[in-house]
């Protein structure tokens, strides 16, 4: 049995690239929710703010301007022994993470990073991964945690940091990049 969650957390991107000019990034945070068969009764994740801002730099870091705290909730175990709940986060295509400018060009999962100090990626990770939940190479696993099925219901918040790293890109053309990346829940 197993209960998914999704969590959209929208990416906005607005560059200017010139030299190394930079303009400001926003992050936008959505919900959308699934509901299959479970090992818990409920399961929900919800993340915030709603907007993290970033400054792209052409063949450089750039970092949120703060964390994205995403909270896991569930409860109601129907679980034999034990229960186990994965975080994931992930883009749909991992050659498409984000897309914009003019002509149209793409920066690929690859380009962006993710580090959940709490979680499993506690440095810096790329969206490269192929887990059961997300497009093929373009998922990062966030935390794994097992507890016994007689567990009260129970709760954890994480910092989800991001990074967008176009050291390795061609130089991007001006304009808006946009995309959306999915926060999942599984219960098994």
């Amino acid at each position: 049995m197993r209960k998914i969650l999704r969590y959209g957390l929208f990416l906005c991107c607005l560059t200017g690239f010139m030299a190394s000019a930079a303009v400001p990034q926003a992050v936008r945070v959505g919900a959308r929710a699934i509901r299959p068969n479970t090992a818990v009764s409920s399961l929900t994740v919800a993340a915030s703010p709603a907007f993290v801002t970033f400054r792209l730099l052409s063949k450089g870091l750039a970092t949120g301007s703060s964390a994205v705290a995403v909270t896991t909730t569930w409860g109601g175990n129907v679980c034999l022994l034990t229960c186990t709940i994965r975080l994931y986060a992930y883009f749909s295509s991992a050659t498409a993470a984000l897309s914009g400018g003019s002509p149209v060009v793409n920066i690929p999962s690859s380009s962006v990073l993710g580090q959940m100090p709490t979680g499993t990626p506690t440095a810096y990770t790329a969206f490269t991964q192929s887990n059961p939940l997300g497009g093929a190479g373009a998922s990062l696993l966030l935390f794994t945690q097992t507890y016994l099925a007689i567990a009260p219901a129970g709760n954890r918040t994480d910092a989800l940091n991001l990074q967008i790293n176009l050291a390795s890109q061609p130089q991007l053309p001006a304009g808006t990049y946009s995309g959306t990346l999915f926060i999942q829940a599984q219960s098994l």
